[in-house]
């Protein structure tokens, strides 16, 4: 994900120190516009596509074990064409983030940042960016579980503070069906 570096600046400069944005000018708008485009905001929709899609599947493959891999390709392919079809109209995506960035920088700002992404390192940062991403994520992910006894006994404690318990989840009879899962495919209309 090439996004999470500038995101990330922007929530840090957003609740980290107050930064007062000037006039949205056709200078700083554009300066904007190549800064999304070195980012990658048009991998936005297509991510938000195949996330949500994939968050279907142990539901939908519960209630229909036999349910082809084609349909979540069909369903996330329509749910990408809608994104995009969308993502550069009046109010859609491109607009919106445009004004995030308005917000959260000043044209002087946004301008040395397009600099810095133009630069060898701005693109080994974008270029690398996905693979430190998921390597940063992995590592979280095997720490935390390292940590996991810990955490369970203080949600544990925090919670019996409150005479609240977690529920326990039900115990699969051999042979039964699994417990529902979580992720639930989309409510049908």
């Amino acid at each position: 994900m090439k996004l999470l570096p500038v995101f990330a600046t922007v929530v840090a400069l957003a609740f980290g120190a107050a930064v007062h944005a000037d006039e949205l000018t056709a200078a700083k708008r554009a300066n904007i516009k190549t800064l999304l485009d070195l980012v990658n905001i048009k991998a936005i929709p297509e991510q938000i596509a195949n996330n949500t899609v994939q968050s279907w599947v142990p539901g939908v493959r519960q209630l229909d074990p036999k349910f082809p891999d084609k349909g979540f390709t069909l369903a996330r392919d329509a749910m990408l064409a809608a994104l995009n079809a969308k993502a550069d109209a009046a109010g859609g995506l491109t607009e919106q983030v445009t004004l995030v960035y308005h917000n959260a920088f000043t044209g002087t700002e946004v301008a040395e940042l397009v600099k810095f992404y133009q630069s060898p390192i701005g693109k080994k940062l974008l270029a690398n960016q996905p693979k430190v991403n998921a390597e940063t994520f992995q590592t979280a992910m095997k720490w935390a579980d390292s940590l996991s006894g810990e955490i369970d006994q203080r949600v544990d404690a925090a919670l019996k503070k409150e005479g609240l318990k977690l529920p326990e989840p039900p115990k699969a009879a051999s042979g039964a069906a699994p417990a529902p899962s979580a992720a639930q495919p989309p409510a049908k209309k």
